[in-house]
């Protein structure tokens, strides 16, 4: 719902619930990320609630807003509760504006997203772009295949540990399992004098002599 429409019609309880949410993404983004909206049409979006940080996907996202038109770039910041896209042209901003605004998604653990999207003059592109790597850094692409993938997943045991609660959180997005020491949020840390029962799955000693040969090529490896 556009606020320029309010003074054509009486919103519903609804309508301004949505639009009191829309205002609030909007002051969000400008206070803690510096991302200015403006209130007419361009090509550019900023979709809140639709980032990566949200445990929404690429993949995911890009089959909502290509219902709307074609999407000329979407960029997803590392870490971020947003992301940018791209229109080919401002009609279809439009119409993924007017169709998509309030839209519930469901992100990869199931829990329900709502979207909320703004117009922006210019999407962050460079600015948000991943820095160079260091000199002498190089990282490896696809370094285990995706059937290793499925099977290193299927190693981690999900259930309930009773006798050490603080390997295995369940996060607002996502769920996560602790090896070698349990990772403190609050400070980005880890308790150097506190590790945690137990190792890495089994299955990590054959990618880890694969993963130490690749070093070996290397002056180092990072994993990851």
């Amino acid at each position: 719902m556009d606020s320029s429409h309010q003074s054509n019609y009486k919103l519903s309880k609804t309508e301004k619930k949505f639009l009191r949410k829309q205002i609030k993404a909007r002051h969000t983004l400008l206070r803690h990320e510096g991302i200015e909206t403006v209130s007419y049409a361009t090509q550019s979006l900023v979709v809140a609630n639709g980032g990566l940080g949200n445990g929404v996907s690429r993949n995911q996202l890009l089959l909502v807003l290509e219902k709307c038109g074609l999407v000329d770039a979407l960029l997803m910041p590392p870490n971020k509760p947003y992301s940018f896209a791209r229109y080919k042209t401002t009609e279809e901003s439009k119409r993924a504006y007017v169709t998509l605004n309030g839209k519930e998604v469901v992100d990869d653990l199931g829990q329900k997203i709502i979207l909320y999207l703004n117009f922006v003059e210019k999407a962050q592109w460079k600015e948000l772009r991943p820095q160079a790597l260091p000199p002498g850094l190089m990282v490896v692409e696809e370094i285990i295949s995706s059937s290793e993938e499925k099977m290193l997943l299927e190693s981690v045991d999900w259930t309930e540990d009773t006798d050490n609660q603080n390997s295995q959180k369940s996060l607002k997005h996502r769920r996560v399992k602790h090896f070698g020491y349990e990772f403190h949020y609050e400070n980005n840390n880890v308790n150097k004098d506190k590790p945690l029962p137990g190792g890495l799955p089994d299955i990590c000693d054959s990618f880890l002599e694969k993963w130490l040969r690749e070093a070996e090529k290397n002056s180092e490896v990072g994993i990851h």
